[in-house]
């Protein structure tokens, strides 16, 4: 604590009102996918699917490619904001790493609060979708920082 304490004393104002608005967004943004996946629902059975790219499957041999992709593309937006904004909170999420290794957290967290709850499917392929989502989230954070701003990044 007293670590934060002191990196907090060295912010700039400019620096400070930024990180506080981004946390602010992050409950914001946290509130809103725990409201979609798991407050809004209703409880039922346990349920799970535990295949790999099941979706992928069921969407290419069914056809109906709008239902699926929408399905699949639902997941990897759901966690690109994260991606995008722990870097901004933290240097330490500035790598394809840190951003993976949050995404998958964060996701585990909802799967099994969903088959714990019986507010949701356990799916693998969420899991996957809303890893690469976060992943895709720091991808784009890092090519703006670089781009926009000129700073290098030190993304693995």
């Amino acid at each position: 604590m007293l670590k934060l304490i002191n990196k907090i004393k060295w912010l700039s104002r400019r620096e400070l009102v930024i990180k506080g608005l981004c946390l602010f967004a992050i409950l914001i943004y946290v509130y809103c996918v725990l409201s979609i996946t798991l407050i809004d629902r209703t409880a039922g059975m346990r349920r799970h699917v535990l295949r790999p790219m099941w979706e992928l499957s069921s969407m290419l041999q069914s056809g109906d490619y709008s239902y699926w992709s929408g399905q699949i593309g639902g997941n990897l937006i759901m966690l690109l904001p994260l991606g995008f904004l722990l870097p901004i909170m933290s240097d330490r999420f500035g790598n394809i790493k840190a951003a993976a290794a949050a995404g998958l957290v964060f996701s585990l967290f909802i799967e099994f609060s969903q088959y714990y709850t019986g507010r949701g499917l356990f799916e693998v392929d969420d899991i996957i979708h809303n890893t690469m989502g976060a992943c895709i989230g720091c991808i784009i954070y890092v090519f703006m920082i670089e781009k926009l701003i000129g700073r290098e990044s030190d993304m693995e």
